[in-house]
């Protein structure tokens, strides 16, 4: 049987340019639409068998995209080893500014005047830096990801140690990109202690309504270590604590209620905020922590939140 009658899945690893198997006689046109093939993009396809998640669809958008674009953004952070994309996120690219490729259906396509040291060598294409990635994270404004989700993005990188601040600091000092003053400032509230991005984004939400939370804070009554707080207001011996589903798991209910427990018994109060509330509502989040620090048994806690109204957020 020729081989061009029939191409075994396995013949194809990863995702393929359909006119590149059908010059070189892998396929026929036919066995291409009919086939055990999915069409991530114009004219690259990828064998049913295999999973499709973020990284793959990047590793497809590189085969359709142009030879000057550069995978970036939170696309490229996936690619790197921070899952901050989805698997069905559009795939983020920027492109010199006058570059002439058109939109394609599952890609954001941002342009950019981009240099040598912006990218480097990616499959059969091109990765953005750490830096520009980073930079290109904080600045986009056009996939609406808010303010205090993208400091937890820059928070979880300074964290892991994969870019430093005062690197990007440097990196930003000159830059004139759109949306350049929103990563300037997305930086600048950035703290490398926080240990998940929605700890970052409740420190986030305080934060802008003027009220400063400091991260991951160790308890001690003497020499004895009660436990460590997500965020806590020292001066009003109040903490804040992000409880995402894991604390609904095991052991966790009970080890976190033990610890709360020894550290309210040395005059801790606790505000335990939910996923729904931090993205349903986080208002009403930022208003039951002003409540609590009007509350403060310290006078001086108090007597400096009365009569601040909290500002909007645009």
């Amino acid at each position: 049987m020729p081989r061009n009658h029939y191409a075994e899945v396995a013949d194809f690893s990863g995702p393929f340019l359909g006119s590149r198997a059908v010059s070189e006689g892998d396929l026929t046109r036919s066995q291409l639409r009919s086939g055990p093939y999915n069409r991530l993009f114009q004219n690259v396809y990828v064998p049913i068998r295999i999973p499709q998640d973020h990284v793959l669809r990047c590793k497809a958008a590189i085969l359709a995209a142009p030879a000057s674009a550069v995978l970036t953004g939170c696309s490229a952070a996936t690619v790197r080893g921070f899952p901050f994309a989805l698997d069905n996120d559009p795939v983020e690219f920027v492109i010199p500014e006058e570059e002439g490729f058109h939109f394609q259906r599952g890609m954001h396509l941002k342009r950019s005047r981009l240099i040598g040291e912006d990218f480097e060598p990616w499959r059969d294409g091109r990765i953005a830096t750490p830096l520009r990635m980073t930079m290109d994270i904080l600045a986009n404004t056009r996939l609406h990801r808010s303010f205090p989700r993208v400091v937890g993005l820059v928070d979880a990188l300074i964290h892991a140690g994969f870019v430093e601040r005062e690197q990007l600091e440097r990196y930003f000092e000159h830059r004139h990109d759109h949306g350049i003053v929103r990563a300037r400032k997305a930086l600048e509230l950035s703290d490398g202690r926080a240990e998940s991005i929605p700890e970052s984004e409740v420190r986030t939400w305080l934060r802008i309504h003027d009220i400063e939370a400091e991260p991951q804070v160790e308890v001690y009554r003497g020499e004895r270590f009660l436990g460590r707080l997500d965020l806590a207001i020292r001066e009003a011996k109040l903490a804040i604590e992000y409880d995402g589903a894991w604390h609904l798991e095991g052991e966790q209910p009970r080890l976190d209620a033990e610890r709360r427990t020894l550290m309210e018994a040395d005059g801790w109060r606790f505000i335990v905020i939910t996923k729904e509330e931090l993205y349903g509502d986080p208002k009403a989040m930022v208003a039951r922590v002003r409540d609590a620090l009007r509350a403060s048994p310290l006078p001086q806690v108090g007597d400096q939140l009365r009569g601040h109204r909290c500002p909007s957020i645009g």
